[in-house]
C-alpha cells in the first residue's frame, strides 16, 4: 500500500475532515481532471514525457521497486497511459527513431487477448520465436489487473477489473485448452473454492438495499435475508404506498393476466426484444413511474446503462420481475447474456453454474500466461504459488528473452513496409518515456481496442475503419476500499448493499478466497476489502451516447471527487454499524476504465439479428479482417466482454498469421 501523498491545504472543511479527507490517501492525478477534450491537443512531447515519467505512476519497468499492483489512488487507465494516444487521435505526427529491433511477431496490447496471442504463436512457431508485446499501461493484463495491499505485514489481494470466469462449460476447446495448458484446472479449482465464494452469506450475512433521500425521498438501509419474501422486504422500505403496491404486484407474478395473450412464445420474445424494460413496466404492467428508480441500477453491472436502454427480453433472461404472467419457455442465451450462470428459475438452464473466482480476479490468468512466456518473471511452478508470487518486472523486457513485454509503450503507428499485399515486414512505432521509437516485425497482431486501430493503422480500407469505430466501449469503475476491520458489516448483518441512487451502485465485501499460498483475511476484526462498482452513464440519452458521456465523465473526474463520494456513501450506509470513514479507511484504489468492456449488440439499438445470431454482417466481423501482415484480436472482435471471447479471438488471429501467411515469408 502506498502513502506518497499530496496533502490538501489547511483549509479542509469540517465536513471533509469528518470524512477523513485530510487523511494520508494518495490524491495525485496528472492534470487533475482537466478536460480531456482539450488535453490531447495541448499536450506537447515534453508534457507527455512528464506524464509517463511520473515517479509514482510509471517508473521504468527495469528500475528497482517497480511494482504497479501495489499502487493505489487513481488506477485502471492511469496517468501516462492515454495522453500519447489522444495526441494521435487529434492529428499529431510523431517521428520515431529506429531501434533496429526485428521480431517474428509484435503484439499491440498486453491484455488477455494479446498475451494469449503471444502464447498461441509461441506454441506453434517454437520457443525461440521472437515476440514483442507492447502495452500502454504500466502493468500487463489489460482490464484483468490486480490490486495488492500490504497492511500490517499482511498481503491482501483483489481484482482491479475483470472479475471471474463465467460459464466455463461454454468455453471453446481453444479457450479451455489455454487455461489448462498454463496450469489452471477449472474443475479442480472450483471444487476447492466453492464454499469460499459464499462465505459471508453462509456466515449469516445478507444482502441489503440502501435508499437515499435524494432519489427516494427518505433514507435507510433495508436488509433482504434469503428467507424473507419480496413482499415483506418491500413493506420495510421507505417507499411510498403506491410504489410498494406496484412493486408487490411485479413480484407476485402468479395472479396476473398475460399481457401478450394470443401471441406465440416466439412472438412474445420478439415483442420483448423490441421494447425496453422500462417500457414494459410502464405500458404493459402499468406500474407508476416512481417504481423505475428502484430498478435503475439493476442492469448497470451487466449492461452498463439503465433499464430504459436494455431490452425487456434481456431483463427476462436475468430474472428481473414482472414476466411470470407471460409463461415463456426456456431459451438459449443471446448477446451479452451468453456466458451468464444458469438461472435459478430455469429460464436458460436446468442447473445453476457457478462462476470461478480467483483472489485477484482474472489477473491470475494473465500472470499464468506471462509465466508461460517468460518463466523467470513470475516465480513458482503452479497455480497454488502464483497468487503470492511477486512479478519481476525488470525481467519482462530483456534482450535475451525470445518473448518480451514492453510496458508504458503507447503504439502510435502501424504500417507495412511497402504494399500490404506484398510487404515482408510491418513497422510499429510507439512512445515510451515521451520518446518515439520503432521496431519491425514479420507479422503484427493488434490486440488493442478497436476504436484505437483506425488512428494507428491508417492504411486500412475505409469500410473496415468504419466497422472498427462502430462499437462504443462501456466505461466502468471498479473501486476497492481497504478497511482496517469489517465490524460495521457484521453488526448490520450485511455483506452486499445495492444503492440504486448513489454514486457507486453496489458495495460488497470481497469474498475471502484462501487458496494455495494465499491466506485471505476473513474475521470481522481482520482488514476487509469493500468492492464498489459504478457504470457511468447519462439516462435519457440513446445507449451509445450514454456510453460516450460516461467515458468523458471518467476522464474528467479527479481522484478527490471519487474519494469524497466514496467516503460519504460508505458513511451514509454503514454509520449505524459504527463505521467511521476517517478512522476505518486505510486505502482507496479507483480502477477507472473509460474504455471498459467490449460493445455487445442489443435488440433496441442494433439490428436484431446482430444480437441474436453470429451473422457475418456484424461490424465486429468486418472489423477483424486481416490486412496484409496485420491481424486483429481482442474481445471487441467478438463483440463480447468475456474472457473466453478474448482468448478465442487471439487464437483466430494467430491462425491467420501461421496458416494464412507463413512467418517465414
Amino acid at each position: 500500500m502506498t502513502n506518497n501523498t499530496k496533502n490538501f491545504s489547511d483549509s479542509v472543511s469540517d465536513s471533509d475532515r469528518a470524512l477523513g479527507m485530510d487523511r494520508k490517501i494518495d490524491r495525485r492525478d496528472f492534470l487533475n481532471g482537466a478536460s480531456i477534450s482539450v488535453v490531447g491537443a495541448m499536450l506537447s512531447p515534453a508534457l507527455i514525457k512528464a506524464a509517463q515519467a511520473d515517479e509514482k505512476y510509471t517508473q521504468r519497468q527495469d528500475k528497482p521497486g517497480y511494482y504497479p499492483p501495489a499502487l493505489d489512488g487513481l488506477r485502471g487507465s492511469h496517468t501516462g497511459s492515454f495522453e500519447a494516444a489522444h495526441t494521435v487521435r487529434d492529428g499529431e505526427n510523431w517521428q520515431a527513431d529506429d531501434t533496429g529491433q526485428e521480431y517474428d511477431l509484435v503484439v499491440v496490447g498486453g491484455g488477455i487477448s494479446g498475451l494469449a496471442a503471444a502464447y498461441f504463436f509461441r506454441q506453434t512457431a517454437g520457443p525461440e520465436a521472437k515476440i514483442l508485446i507492447l502495452d500502454n499501461h504500466d502493468d500487463f493484463g489489460g482490464h484483468a489487473k490486480r490490486n495488492e495491499y500490504d497492511y500490517k505485514g499482511r498481503n491482501i489481494l483483489v481484482n482491479g477489473g475483470t472479475l471471474n470466469v463465467e460459464g466455463s462449460s461454454r468455453y471453446s476447446t481453444m479457450a479451455m485448452g489455454l487455461l489448462r495448458d498454463i496450469g489452471i484446472d477449472t474443475d479442480a479449482y472450483q471444487e476447492k473454492t466453492k464454499d469460499m465464494i459464499h462465505y459471508h452469506r453462509d456466515k449469516g450475512l445478507d444482502g441489503a438495499t440502501y435508499f437515499d433521500k435524494e432519489t427516494f425521498g427518505a433514507e435507510g438501509l433495508v436488509g433482504k435475508p434469503s428467507f424473507m419474501s419480496w413482499g415483506d422486504f418491500i413493506d420495510q422500505t421507505p417507499l411510498s404506498d403506491k410504489v410498494k403496491t406496484d412493486l408487490k404486484f411485479l413480484y407476485n407474478e402468479e395472479s396476473k393476466i398475460d399481457y401478450f395473450q394470443g401471441l406465440s412464445d416466439e412472438d412474445k420474445k420478439a415483442k420483448l426484444a423490441a421494447i425496453s424494460y422500462n417500457d414494459y413496466l410502464l405500458n404493459y404492467a402499468k406500474v407508476d413511474e416512481d417504481v423505475l428508480p428502484f430498478f435503475q441500477a439493476s442492469t448497470h453491472f451487466r449492461f452498463y446503462v439503465g433499464p430504459e436502454q436494455v431490452p425487456a427480453l434481456f431483463c427476462w433472461e436475468i430474472n428481473m420481475p414482472g414476466f411470470g404472467c407471460l409463461n415463456l419457455r426456456p431459451t438459449t442465451k443471446v448477446g451479452p447474456l451468453q456466458h451468464m450462470p444458469g438461472s435459478q428459475h430455469g429460464r436458460e438452464h436446468e442447473s445453476r453454474e457457478e462462476s470461478i473466482y480467483f483472489p485477484d480476479g482474472n489477473a491470475t490468468i494473465t500472470r499464468m500466461i506471462v509465466r508461460g512466456l517468460i518463466a523467470d518473471a513470475v516465480p513458482g511452478t503452479s497455480l497454488d504459488d502464483v497468487f503470492t508470487a511477486r512479478v519481476n518486472y525488470n525481467l519482462l523486457d530483456r534482450p535475451n528473452n525470445p518473448s518480451r513485454i514492453r510496458l508504458n509503450s503507447t503504439v502510435i503507428n502501424v504500417e507495412h513496409l511497402g504494399d500490404a499485399d506484398t510487404a515482408k515486414q510491418v513497422e510499429v512505432s510507439y512512445i515510451q518515456d515521451g520518446i518515439p521509437s520503432k521496431v519491425r516485425a514479420k507479422n503484427t497482431i493488434l490486440a488493442c481496442w478497436h476504436t484505437v486501430i483506425p488512428y494507428i493503422c491508417k492504411g486500412l480500407p475505409q469500410p473496415q475503419k468504419e466497422a472498427l469505430s462502430y462499437g462504443i466501449k462501456a466505461p466502468r469503475i471498479y473501486t476497492n476500499v481497504l478497511l482496517n476491520n469489517g465490524h460495521a458489516f457484521a453488526k448490520l448483518g450485511v455483506y452486499r448493499i445495492n444503492a440504486p441512487g448513489c454514486y457507486h451502485t453496489t458495495a460488497s465485501l470481497h469474498p475471502p478466497i484462501s487458496v494455495g499460498d494465499y491466506k485471505a483475511p476473513f474475521r470481522p476484526e481482520d482488514p476487509v476489502i469493500v468492492k464498489m462498482h459504478k457504470a457511468p452513464n447519462m439516462p435519457g440519452l440513446p445507449r451509445r451516447d450514454q456510453l460516450r458521456a460516461g467515458r468523458l465523465e471518467l476522464f474528467n473526474t479527479p481522484f478527490e471527487t471519487f474519494e469524497r463520494n466514496i467516503r460519504q456513501q460508505l458513511t451514509e450506509m454503514l454509520a449505524p454499524g459504527g463505521f467511521d470513514a476517517a478512522r476505518d479507511i486505510e486505502a482507496i484504489t479507483v480502477n477507472r476504465w473509460p474504455h471498459g468492456n467490449a460493445y455487445a449488440y442489443d435488440t433496441l439499438t442494433d439490428p436484431v439479428h446482430w444480437a441474436m445470431f453470429a451473422s457475418d454482417d456484424r461490424p465486429c466481423v468486418i472489423a477483424r479482417k486481416s490486412f496484409g501482415r496485420i491481424s486483429i484480436a481482442n474481445s471487441d472482435a467478438a463483440a463480447s466482454p468475456f474472457t473466453d471471447a478474448a482468448i478465442d479471438e487471439a487464437h483466430r488471429a494467430v491462425r491467420e498469421v501461421l496458416f494464412d501467411r507463413s512467418i517465414h515469408k
